[in-house]
C-alpha cells in the first residue's frame, strides 16, 4: 500500500507548481468544514517507524477536489494520493524524532487551506503504530456486503436499509446506512470479510458523518473472530450517549454486558454534516482475553487503562471468519430515524 514519493517537476499540472513555489495561497474560501481531515498520524502522540499515514479531502468553496498530496518536514517533495479524496499509505518510513506532515490539496479554483500534524517518531512507542506487514480488509463500505437486523438486546423494534455508493453533502462517495425505530431500538449490520483465525491485534480504521448526531444516542463498532477452536473472540466497543463514555463488551456466566471505560464519548456531541476519523485499537490473547488498546478520535489519541477482560463464546460460526459490524442507536424514547455515513472502513489485522 505504500505510495512511490513523487516530486511536482514531475506529475504536479503546473499551476500547482507555481503555487507552491511561490507560496502563494489559493483561491478557495476558508469554510466551516476543513478540506482535509488528518487521521493519522494524530498530533502529538509518540509512535513507531513505519507510520500509517491517512487523510480525507472534501475540497473547499464549493468545489470538488482534483489534488491531494503530503510533504514531509521540510521536504519539497510531495507525495501524492492515488485519489484527490483519500490519502491511503501504510508504512511510511521515518527516523526517530519530531517529524511534520503537511497535508495540501486543490481544486479547480485554486489551493484549499492546507492541514498539518506534528508528532514524533520513537522505538517501541505505545501510541498507534501498524506494522507494515499488516494484512488490510480493503474498504468495507465499498466493498462488503453487509445485512442489517434490529439488535433484540435493544428494546423497542427497527428497520434499516444500507445503501452504496450513497454521496453526503460533501461530495463523499460513502456507504449510508439508515434506520426507523421506536423506543431506543438499534439496527445492526454486519459483513463478513476474511477467513483468518491467525491473527491477535486488530486495529479499526473508518470516517464516519452523521447529518444529525442529536439521532443517535449510541455508536456500536465490533469486530469477531473465529479461532481454530470454533471459539469466537467478542471485541466490541461503543461510544455510549447513555454514559457519555466509552464501554467495551465482556462475557460472564456465557452472557454479553458492558463494561464503561474512563474514556468519555458521546455521539450526539460530534458536529454534524463533518466527517469524524475514529480508529480503535485491541488485541487479544487467544484464550478469550480481550484488551482495548486505545482510541483515536478527530487526531486524539486516548488510551484505555485497564481494559482487559475475558469477552469469548461459541457461537457456532464458520471457524476462521472475522466480522465486523456496525449499530446505531436512537435517541427517542418514543420513535425516530437516524443516518450515518461510512467511508473507508478498514480493518488491519497482524
Amino acid at each position: 500500500m505504500t505510495k512511490e514519493h513523487l516530486t511536482w517537476s514531475v506529475s504536479v499540472p503546473s499551476f500547482l507548481a507555481v503555487v507552491f513555489l511561490t507560496g502563494v495561497q489559493g483561491a478557495c474560501a476558508q469554510t466551516a468544514h476543513p478540506a482535509i481531515t488528518v487521521g493519522s498520524p494524530a498530533g502529538g502522540t509518540e509512535i513507531s517507524s513505519p507510520v500509517l499515514v491517512r487523510a480525507h479531502n472534501v475540497g473547499c468553496g464549493g468545489e470538488r477536489p482534483n489534488y491531494l498530496g503530503y510533504s514531509i518536514d521540510d521536504d519539497r517533495a510531495i507525495i501524492p494520493s492515488e485519489s484527490p479524496y483519500d490519502i491511503d499509505v501504510l508504512g511510511q518510513s521515518l527516523s526517530a524524532g519530531v517529524h511534520t506532515l503537511h497535508f495540501r490539496s486543490w481544486t479547480s479554483n485554486g489551493e484549499c487551506p492546507a492541514t498539518r500534524t506534528t508528532f514524533t517518531v520513537k522505538e517501541n512507542a505505545d501510541a498507534p503504530s501498524i506494522p507494515s506487514s499488516a494484512i488490510s480488509s480493503g474498504d468495507l463500505d465499498a466493498v462488503g456486503k453487509w445485512a442489517g437486523v434490529h439488535d433484540k438486546g435493544t428494546p423497542g423494534s427497527s428497520k434499516g436499509l444500507t445503501i452504496f455508493p450513497a454521496t453526503t453533502p460533501l461530495y463523499d462517495n460513502a456507504r449510508e446506512f439508515f434506520m426507523t425505530y421506536t423506543h431506543r431500538a438499534g439496527e445492526r449490520w454486519s459483513t463478513t470479510f476474511a477467513n483468518d483465525p491467525i491473527p491477535t491485534h486488530f486495529v479499526l480504521d473508518l470516517y464516519v458523518y452523521f447529518p444529525n448526531p442529536s439521532e443517535v444516542m449510541n455508536l456500536e463498532l465490533d469486530l469477531n473472530q473465529v479461532l481454530s477452536n470454533g471459539d469466537t473472540i467478542l471485541m466490541t466497543t461503543q461510544c455510549s450517549g447513555s454514559k457519555n463514555l466509552w464501554e467495551y463488551g465482556i462475557t460472564k456466566g456465557g452472557r454479553d454486558t458492558w463494561t464503561t471505560s474512563t474514556l468519555p464519548c458521546n455521539p450526539s456531541t460530534w458536529a454534524a454534516n463533518t466527517w469524524h476519523h475514529l480508529q480503535i485499537g485491541e488485541h487479544h490473547d487467544g484464550n478469550g482475553n480481550v484488551t482495548h488498546d486505545y482510541v483515536v478520535l478527530d487526531g486524539v489519541y486516548t488510551p484505555f487503562t485497564n481494559a482487559t477482560d475475558f469477552s469469548s463464546k461459541n457461537q457456532h460460526w464458520a471457524k476462521g471468519h472475522i466480522n465486523m459490524q456496525f449499530q446505531i442507536e436512537g435517541s427517542s424514547r418514543t420513535s425516530g430515524s437516524a443516518t450515518a455515513f461510512v467511508d473507508n472502513m478498514t480493518v488491519y489485522r497482524w
